[in-house]
């Protein structure tokens, strides 16, 4: 009978050859799971209408959600609120009004938990604070500081989500100054564009000062004005007009 030994450097090749292997089919096996995995949306691009969708997160603010609700009001442009599940529960009297006056809910967690490791909670919390302040449940998601995995994404999505980030940037968070708001929206605005300002998590005279501007100078550039359920909307016309018999 023939005993096969094998040496130290011998059995230490053989380990390391078997833990290589394995860790590059794992490496291919998340690559292909990811590929699979939704993707947040930053817009829709199936259509060339002329229409912008206005966003704001981290409120309700009753300094600045106030304001800008008066202008959205003024100008007949209805918009989507990100709102967080702290500010709802001190400022309810603010949700209602949105939905009143024909603007959209959507969720941006409870505490603006930049980690992600509680972020299920953190949506299910307010969806419940916005539920029982207005009656109707959120149905987008957008994450703090659009920080998010494609496997977040995948994991919000099969629990009723859609995760919506932007794809013009007002960089109002930055307060930069009426002027700079203005152009960082007007020089980056496109057809169907999903636009971002914030009405909370901070100082937002700015976005208050520039808003009224910035919605009068796309008007006279051709733009109207939308929520994002109206924005897939256009795009689901969008689809049957291309495949009607």
């Amino acid at each position: 009978m023939k005993i096969l030994v094998l040496r130290r450097p011998k059995i230490t090749f053989i380990i390391s050859f078997v833990i290589l292997a394995i860790s590059l089919t794992y490496v291919l096996w998340l690559q292909v799971v990811s590929s699979l995995e939704p993707i947040p949306i930053n817009f829709i691009d199936q259509t060339q209408e002329k229409v912008v969708a206005l966003t704001f997160d981290d409120g309700p603010n009753p300094a600045y959600t106030g304001p800008i609700l008066d202008i959205l009001k003024k100008k007949q442009v209805s918009a989507t609120f990100f709102v967080l599940g702290e500010g709802v529960e001190a400022n309810s009297d603010l949700l209602r009004r949105m939905l009143k006056e024909g603007h959209e809910i959507g969720n941006h967690g409870y505490t603006h938990d930049y980690s992600q490791s509680k972020t299920l909670d953190e949506i299910r919390r307010t969806d419940k604070v916005v539920y029982a302040a207005t009656g109707i449940h959120t149905y987008f998601y957008r994450p703090p500081g659009g920080f998010i995995s494609k496997s977040q994404a995948g994991i919000i999505n099969r629990n009723g989500y859609e995760v919506i980030l932007w794809s013009t940037d007002s960089r109002d968070w930055s307060k930069p100054g009426v002027n700079r708001i203005k152009k960082n929206v007007l020089s980056n605005v496109f057809p169907v564009s999903i636009v971002l300002f914030h009405d909370g998590g901070g100082m937002r005279s700015q976005t208050v000062a520039a808003l009224d501007q910035v919605i009068d100078q796309l008007r006279v550039n051709g733009y109207r004005f939308v929520t994002l359920r109206e924005l897939f909307h256009l795009e689901n016309e969008y689809y049957s007009s291309k495949f009607e018999p």
